[in-house]
């Protein structure tokens, strides 16, 4: 299809700014848009949609997403965006991605725990009520007015730039928190009423179908599944499960199960005094020399280096690499 092309087109970009530490993009499309494959990286991205409707997988589900929500995608975390099924493509949005370098001392000069307790505590979809949406849209054109500023030589010193577009980074990191602190402390679970992320969770159709395939190969990195194995369990052709799993997810059935044995070895060697054969073991890698030549591939560390220094390892170069 001519328009899947479009996945690195900046035609569509109508905003976007670049300071250390942050980047942030806004885009009008009226086309289908397909995400680049193989997608994740060091940031945490924060993803507003502000007309139009878009699906994200994230990690193993897939989240329709509309006006007056947000995703925080929390940093490695594998995600890919694509059209809503028989809607029309057109959307805008506006996407901030934040680094540790800046952010993990400024979220917690605003009382937002540090950059990996915000990814783990607030990763997930938001939904704003109408307050909320109007102030996120202010911070927003404040944002692309102060850049604008900046263009126009009305800008005092870039020092007071960066500091002012951190600081509405933060005010919108806050008003997400917010709301994931209002949705996840409710108590409409307990009435057995779904929360706004639940509500937003696709369970139909090939949708549902990878979320199965996923939640089964996280339950089975210690085994070495097959795609017949798979299309046995699932009762579908190898051919068509293949096709719909990167369709989803952008990935192979065999990169997504070598990311999630690596991100589960990344836990073992961060949290348990399991030796580095035995984690190879569990994680399904076979030998210790397999384990130790993916593992670098990907993080740029050694197990050992990892066990030793987890955050820079946490970077996860490996696959990232090929989609420049």
């Amino acid at each position: 299809m001519a328009d899947e092309s479009l996945h690195n087109s900046r035609l569509e970009l109508v905003f976007e700014k670049r300071i250390p530490g942050l980047r942030v993009s806004e885009a009008v499309r009226h086309k289908r848009f397909i995400m680049r494959n193989r997608h994740f990286h060091e940031t945490i991205e924060l993803h507003f949609i502000i007309y139009g409707q878009r699906l994200m997988f994230v990690d193993q589900e897939t989240y329709r997403m509309v006006p007056h929500t947000a995703m925080v995608v929390n940093h490695n975390i594998i995600h890919k965006t694509s059209t809503t099924p028989n809607m029309p493509p057109d959307h805008h949005n506006f996407i901030l991605q934040l680094d540790r370098s800046v952010f993990d001392e400024k979220f917690r000069e605003f009382g937002l725990k540090g950059f990996d307790e915000f990814g783990s505590l607030y990763g997930g979809l938001a939904k704003f009520n109408d307050t909320e949406w109007q102030l996120i849209l202010a911070v927003i054109d404040e944002f692309k007015a102060a850049c604008d500023d900046e263009r126009k030589g009305l800008t005092s010193s870039m020092e007071d730039l960066h500091s002012f577009l951190y600081l509405q980074a933060i005010e919108l990191a806050g008003i997400f928190a917010k709301s994931r602190r209002r949705d996840l402390q409710s108590n409409l679970k307990e009435q057995g009423i779904e929360t706004a992320e639940q509500q937003s969770v696709v369970k139909t159709g090939v949708h549902q179908k990878v979320h199965d395939i996923a939640m089964y190969l996280q339950g089975h990195t210690n085994e070495n599944v097959t795609l017949d194995d798979l299309a046995k369990q699932f009762y579908m052709s190898k051919s068509y499960l293949t096709r719909v799993f990167r369709n989803i997810t952008g990935f192979s059935v065999v990169e997504y199960v070598t990311y999630i044995r690596v991100r589960k070895a990344q836990g073992l060697l961060r949290n348990a005094d399991t030796s580095i054969t035995d984690i190879a073991e569990i994680c399904g890698f076979g030998n210790i020399t397999y384990f130790e030549k993916v593992f670098k591939q990907m993080t740029g560390q050694s197990p050992g280096q990892y066990r030793k220094n987890p955050v820079a390892g946490d970077m996860m170069i490996g696959l990232k690499e090929k989609n420049k």
